[in-house]
């Protein structure tokens, strides 16, 4: 079981511990060095420790797995520092576990990080967990967290909307249906109705059936109005762009207006209502952001 708590001053000879084994572990993921901390005195670390805002250690059997600091930065955001997993705790989600527990305490604070190009575990971590690329200086990769809310829109754009549009590019019918709660209530459509899942999913194949019969292939985008959501259920409209290509290479362009409502299912996203209509316009969809831009629908602190 992993376990995570606050450490402070008193705290020191454990946070030296994990310090100095990060250091020997990874000198190439660190701008300190061994040789800069290897002989300092209490009185450094408790130092060191007073002056950050917020230092986590995680445990695994009250043996310490992994490490985590943060400072506030003049502007208001939060700045992540010495993160690092022990190596018999890696693969074991002690680095989520951390960052969860950072996050918690940031609220709806930025947070962003410096963190080495060619550390590629690191990069993979952080953007599993909500941070996006900001920019490249001499190797090093700023990555910025906006926030839970940040997070739980790259986990709908990971779970549903990604997935949705690879689908649709794919003729993949099984796949896109395998993005909706079993409970599903679909509604609007060019057929105006309303049906349950095993309803939507016959006429899905059917249109697919159709479609491939013709020759015919489609894509699907989307551009979002609104975006809300807690982390369990979620409450998204926006306008969507379908391109059908016929064989002949001749194209059609539809645009309509959606309200989809998921939640999460055994940890990930699903669609539990889904309404469109055909009643939007291409300048309603240049209007809306696209789904990497969560600016607009950050929670201000």
């Amino acid at each position: 079981m992993i376990t995570v708590r606050a450490v402070g001053v008193d705290d020191w000879a454990t946070w030296r511990e994990l310090r100095l084994a990060a250091l020997a572990d990874a000198p190439h993921a660190f701008t300190a060095t061994l040789a800069d901390w290897q002989d300092a005195d209490e009185a450094r670390w408790r130092e060191r420790l007073a002056a950050g805002a917020r230092h986590l250690v995680a445990e695994i059997e009250d043996k310490p797995a992994g490490m985590v600091g943060a400072f506030d930065n003049p502007d208001g955001t939060v700045e992540l520092v010495s993160l690092w997993v022990a190596p018999f705790a890696r693969r074991r989600g002690v680095g989520e576990a951390l960052l969860d527990s950072l996050m918690d305490w940031a609220g709806e604070r930025t947070v962003r990080l410096e963190v080495f190009t060619s550390a590629t575990p690191a990069l993979e971590l952080y953007r599993r967990n909500g941070f996006v690329d900001d920019s490249e200086v001499d190797g090093k990769l700023i990555m910025v967290h906006a926030g839970p809310t940040a997070r739980y829109l790259t986990e709908l754009n990971a779970d549903i909307w990604e997935p949705y549009r690879a689908a649709h590019a794919a003729g993949d019918t099984d796949a896109f249906l395998a993005l909706h709660a079993p409970e599903l209530v679909r509604a609007g459509g060019p057929t105006r109705s309303i049906q349950n899942l095993d309803e939507y999913a016959a006429a899905s194949r059917a249109w697919r059936a159709d479609m491939n019969e013709r020759g015919s292939r489609v894509a699907i985008e989307f551009r979002f109005t609104e975006r809300i959501t807690d982390g369990e259920l979620s409450s998204e409209r926006g306008v969507y762009r379908l391109t059908g290509t016929r064989a002949d290479g001749d194209q059609k362009v539809f645009h309509g207006h959606f309200h989809t409502f998921a939640r999460k299912i055994y940890g990930r996203w699903r669609i539990v209502v889904d309404y469109d209509n055909t009643d939007a316009t291409a300048a309603d969809f240049d209007a809306g952001t696209h789904p990497d831009d969560f600016t607009p629908y950050l929670t201000q602190a």
